[in-house]
């Protein structure tokens, strides 16, 4: 039961990624205007990587397939998207706590990555080696 329930974790936490990276790539625009909002350098680069990554690394998990180099690689783009776009310190009132929820949340799901390079993709993956 073990290995269902870590392809359902697989799934549930690479669902995120897969969508909000093919949403990105259909919308490019729309992404780039998100980097822009927050001054990054070369914004351009920046959303092409975060697709990549997004997309790679999700799709990694969804496979089973290097699951624990994806994971801290998710993980560590969830952490700089948390820091970079959820950042409550610099917010006063309903804002603050709204930001602060986010940041939360981002920090939740680096929790399920830990788990997943902890407990590796279990048994049911597809045979890509």
């Amino acid at each position: 039961m073990a290995d269902y329930y870590l392809l359902s974790g697989r799934l549930f936490i690479a669902f995120m990624f897969v969508l909000s990276g093919a949403n990105k790539l259909i919308f490019f625009s729309h992404g780039l205007d998100e980097v822009r909002s927050r001054n990054l350098p070369f914004p351009r680069l920046v959303l092409s990587l975060t697709i990549l990554v997004q997309l790679t690394c999700g799709l990694a998990i969804v496979a089973g397939y290097q699951t624990g180099i994806a994971a801290l690689l998710l993980a560590a783009f969830t952490l700089a998207t948390a820091v970079v776009f959820y950042d409550f310190w610099n917010q006063k009132g309903a804002q603050r706590t709204l930001l602060f929820t986010g940041f939360l949340e981002h920090i939740s799901i680096i929790g399920g990555f830990v788990i997943l390079m902890a407990a590796g993709p279990g048994n049911i993956v597809l045979p890509l080696r």
